[in-house]
């Protein structure tokens, strides 16, 4: 839905309409903006990484801990390893597996 928005706001921008058939990676190249999904994503994962440096007991540290009921995590933890709370401690390489992580949504609308 947001991505929806985004390429209407794009063509918008440049001043053209669906109707010319213009591709989205043309009208990206013109726009220069960050796609809506990727930057979501690169936001979730700094977030995640300053919330996991901290050294007070907040609650997010907590609920982090805490496990499902399900019993599984979801696949974005797959991104950095099973051991990625420790990952989180190293700044530089928690910044490396940010483009990754962020790419994500990129990568699955190509594949589908």
């Amino acid at each position: 839905m947001l991505e929806h928005c985004q390429r209407a706001m794009e063509r918008s921008m440049i001043g053209i309409k669906k109707e010319d058939k213009i591709q989205n990676t043309v009208i990206r190249s013109k726009t220069k903006v960050t796609d809506v999904l990727t930057r979501i994503d690169s936001l979730k994962w700094r977030w995640t990484g300053h919330m996991l440096r901290g050294t007070q007991e907040k609650w997010s540290n907590i609920i982090t801990d805490g496990y499902p009921r399900e019993g599984r995590r979801n696949r974005g933890r797959l991104t950095a390893g099973p051991k990625w709370r420790r990952v989180a401690r190293d700044r530089v390489q928690w910044k490396l597996l940010e483009e990754v992580f962020a790419k994500r949504h990129t990568e699955l609308r190509d594949i589908l």
